[in-house]
């Protein structure tokens, strides 16, 4: 890999470094735009007036936002530069849109309503209405436009492309050998357990929605909205989806491995047999909670069926591998 830096002045002049040190690139599937730290060693001592970073990996250009801050350092006969930056769709959730009702609307149209600089997206059918409640971002329209799309949430796809649908980039393949640690893990931090939303008349109870996941687990979290207007002809859904929405990330499998494959957000990856077995036992354990909870029988013998063949699986594997070790261990020796 070979990582680069880009700086652009106020006036358009650009300056480069490409010695780094170290980065973190973070991407998250419900925020909606990377933040890059970095640290390049520089042998300038001056960077002018910056007001936008770059940063590419092999001239793939994973990060393109504002300047957030910029320190330099000189230590024991070394000058480094580090920054840290927010990517240009940032931007969406510091416009404020304009109360009321929007109709015709498409991605498109809610994209011009403000010109935000390196932000792409794609096309989207044209929707009958989008309410803007007040104080609405302009990414608050689109994440309300992704609803009335396809119910989904929109998310960023490479630096700064607003996307509703999976980009149709190939599958990756991560080799077994080359994984250093696979896990999963749950997170139930932001889960809600009751929703209630106000009626015109502002009676706070009118409509209410319990999430069975949330009190399961004994976890009492209940939240107050006033009516949504985005919702006015079915309350429900905007309880439901809403409760969804809480219930993010709290199920998850991680990889760990050396070296940048194309990953993307909302982009196929299969792991090596050993993780993805790994992966597979993690998915079964937590459908077997959620059934045990609910008192399903059936379906946690079916769940037990599946966790005991996966086991199995992974026990064999073990196996093998241990068997191979062994006889190569007896090989070294033999030839000794």
């Amino acid at each position: 890999m070979t990582p680069t830096l880009t700086l652009t002045d106020v006036s358009g002049s650009t300056l480069t470094e490409a010695v780094c040190l170290s980065f973190r690139l973070e991407k998250e599937r419900y925020t909606p735009f990377t933040t890059l730290t970095a640290r390049f060693l520089t042998s300038r001592s001056d960077f002018g007036n910056p007001a936008s970073v770059a940063f590419r990996l092999d001239n793939q250009l994973l990060h393109q936002g504002v300047l957030d801050g910029l320190t330099m350092t000189k230590q024991k006969g070394m000058q480094t530069v580090q920054v840290s930056s927010r990517g240009f769709t940032s931007l969406l959730m510091q416009n404020q849109m304009a109360a009321g009702m929007l109709t015709g609307v498409t991605l498109q149209s809610l994209m011009e309503k403000y010109t935000v600089p390196g932000v792409t997206y794609e096309s989207g059918i044209t929707q009958n209405y989008v309410w803007v409640k007040e104080g609405t971002s302009q990414w608050d329209a689109i994440v309300n436009y992704g609803y009335k799309y396809n119910q989904g949430y929109p998310y960023i796809s490479g630096a700064n492309q607003v996307r509703l649908t999976r980009s149709d980039g190939a599958s990756i393949t991560i080799g077994g050998d080359t994984l250093l640690s696979t896990g999963c893990g749950l997170d139930y931090t932001r889960m809600v357990s009751h929703i209630h939303m106000a009626d015109a008349d502002g009676n706070a109870d009118a409509f209410s929605l319990e999430n069975a996941d949330a009190t399961a687990r004994n976890i009492a979290r209940h939240r107050q909205i006033s009516l949504d207007l985005q919702y006015a002809a079915n309350p429900a859904d905007c309880l439901a989806q809403k409760l969804r929405y809480s219930m993010r990330a709290c199920q998850g499998v991680r990889a760990v491995y050396p070296g940048y494959h194309g990953e993307d957000l909302e982009r196929h990856i299969t792991l090596g047999s050993f993780a993805a077995a790994l992966g597979a036992l993690c998915q079964e354990l937590w459908v077997f909670s959620r059934r045990a909870e609910n008192g399903d029988v059936s379906g946690i013998l079916d769940t037990a069926g599946a966790v005991l063949a996966i086991g199995i699986g992974i026990s064999l594997f073990c196996l093998i591998l241990n068997l191979i070790a062994l006889g190569l261990s007896y090989g070294g020796k033999s030839s000794r």
